[in-house]
């Protein structure tokens, strides 16, 4: 008898942890810093709400606190996130279920409000 061990990368790529992971807060929070450092931005709050499984992250422009940008992490499934970026009198720019892609959009916006 032999005992043999058999490596599948995709049943570990497929049972692996869902969820909003700690280095994509990171991200959010780095580019808060990036806009703040410009300044361009003012404050941003986190909102988190276990429960109904949504996290917000509020970007704002002045001490007004009208937000000018939201960064919204949304559990739709047990196994699925979903991710919205809106915007102040624009409403949702983009909803994805994958961070990189709306993390660009608000980096985008962002770097566009730094550029003007």
């Amino acid at each position: 008898m032999s005992f043999k061990v058999i490596d599948n990368p995709q049943f570990a790529k497929k049972n692996a942890k869902a969820g909003f992971k700690n280095h994509e807060f990171k991200k959010l929070a780095g580019l808060f810093s990036h806009g703040a450092t410009h300044r361009v931005l003012y404050d941003i709050a986190v909102d988190v709400d276990f429960d109904e499984g949504l996290a917000t992250f509020t970007y704002y422009r002045s001490n007004a606190y009208i937000p000018f940008l939201t960064f919204i992490v949304r559990q739709v499934g047990p196994r699925t996130m979903m991710y919205e970026v809106w915007k102040d009198e624009k409403g949702r720019i983009t909803k994805s279920g994958m961070f990189e892609r709306a993390f660009e959009k608000l980096e985008i916006e962002i770097n566009d409000l730094i550029e003007s």
